[in-house]
């Protein structure tokens, strides 16, 4: 068996210009947005003391992303695509300028912060469905599984060099320095953007109420067993085991250590998220992708109990990496179908509904974990969660044939 099999396919940054553009931005996107996640949450976390007040954080950033999603997927569907990338991303500005300011006040406010994590999610809210729906224009729907894994491993990369550079800019410079530094990655993600050729969308959506086109996107869905069950079960598996907001507290509390190991808590999933993208080649031909989808969130909910069982920072670096890499795997299978399976001409919206739940999902399971382990305790919370997690999965795999029997060679929007 070649060992080119396992290896990362580049062949879209390869032979896609548009593509090497739409993924700088990509990347320095998630790079900046890492780095704004550590520094807002450790800056609450030193506010309040709170796990919860953390949660919320990423309940504001929700909450608006959510209605600009169903915003953003109309719109993609609508409009050059293109365009509304720069806009949504230049909005996003603001959002860390309002971070900033907060930072350099004598005395910083949290009500600043989680306005600027409003703001901040309803521009990432526009963006990410016309960024997700230019994919199969930009590299073709015979590359999606590789175009998927490129964009993990961006994810991956920023995930790792993201918080980790945050962790060490607040215990050193400070965290105006790292604050800073972020206004700069937003300012160029609208210079890279601007490469794109333009990117409208093939096919008009049939009715010209965007209520009635939207309606349109969920009916798909709805109608779509596979789409649907895909969507569901990664809910699910959020809502039930999404450990970040307890990282600020379990870095304090559990192992002791401060603002650089909480960094390094953040980063520790995209470590082992990064490894697997890296060696993602064999998504590209995986017989049954949707089993292997439901194999990999099992695995997600073990990492989350591993991560209950043990009070030292290795241990932690460990499941936390563990957890990313059956996240990358998950994610890289169920972006290919999504795209695989939707005609362009919805593309957008059902890219809205899709990161709608990856929007919902976090900030409910974040608030979840962050309660049950105020009323219990943290590793109880792990532990109740992971388990529940691994079970729920494991339901979908045994009760869908649709999940089960999923293949990446049917025609798109073939049901």
């Amino acid at each position: 068996m070649s060992i080119n099999r396992f290896l990362l396919d580049v062949s879209p940054l390869r032979d896609s210009k548009p593509f090497r553009y739409a993924y700088a931005a990509r990347t320095t996107s998630v790079l900046v947005t890492g780095m704004l996640l550590v520094a807002a949450s450790i800056q609450i976390y030193e506010l309040t003391g709170s796990s919860i007040a953390v949660a919320f954080l990423n309940a504001f950033m929700a909450v608006p992303m959510v209605i600009a999603l169903i915003i953003g997927g109309v719109l993609s569907d609508r409009m050059d695509r293109r365009q509304l990338m720069l806009w949504s991303r230049s909005v996003y500005v603001l959002s860390v300028v309002i971070f900033l300011v907060n930072a350099l006040l004598p005395t910083a406010h949290v009500w600043p912060i989680y306005l600027a994590a409003a703001i901040g999610g309803a521009a990432g809210g526009i963006s990410v469905p016309a960024m997700m729906a230019v994919t199969p224009a930009l590299v073709g729907r015979d590359r999606l599984a590789a175009a998927a894994a490129l964009s993990g491993l961006s994810m991956q990369i920023g995930g790792i060099i993201g918080p980790a550079l945050a962790g060490v800019l607040i215990a050193g410079p400070g965290l105006v320095f790292c604050y800073a530094i972020v206004l700069v990655g937003v300012l160029i993600t609208p210079f890279l953007l601007h490469q794109l050729p333009s990117l409208p969308p093939q096919g008009a959506p049939k009715h010209d109420s965007k209520v009635q086109s939207f309606v349109e996107g969920v009916a798909f869905l709805r109608k779509h067993p596979l789409l649907r069950t895909l969507l569901i079960i990664d809910l699910a598996a959020m809502v039930l085991a999404t450990p970040i907001a307890l990282l600020p507290q379990w870095s304090d509390q559990i192992l002791g250590r401060g603002p650089e190991a909480t960094g390094m808590l953040y980063a520790a999933p995209a470590i082992g998220a990064m490894i697997t993208a890296l060696t993602s080649g064999w998504t590209r031909t995986v017989a049954r992708p949707g089993l292997i989808v439901a194999i990999a969130i099992m695995l997600w909910g073990v990492a989350i109990a591993m991560l209950a069982l043990g009070n030292t920072l290795w241990w932690a670096l460990i499941s936390l990496s563990i957890m990313g890499a059956a996240d990358t795997v998950s994610k890289i299978l169920r972006m290919a179908l999504v795209q695989h399976h939707t005609p362009d001409g919805l593309l957008g919206r059902v890219s809205s509904l899709w990161m709608m739940q990856g929007s919902i999902g976090p900030a409910l399971g974040n608030l979840q974990i962050g309660i049950t382990a105020r009323f219990l305790s943290p590793p109880t919370a792990l532990l109740l969660g992971g388990t529940a997690c691994v079970l729920m999965a494991a339901a979908f795999a045994t009760a869908s044939t649709h999940l089960r029997t999923a293949q990446l060679t049917m025609k798109a929007g073939k049901k």
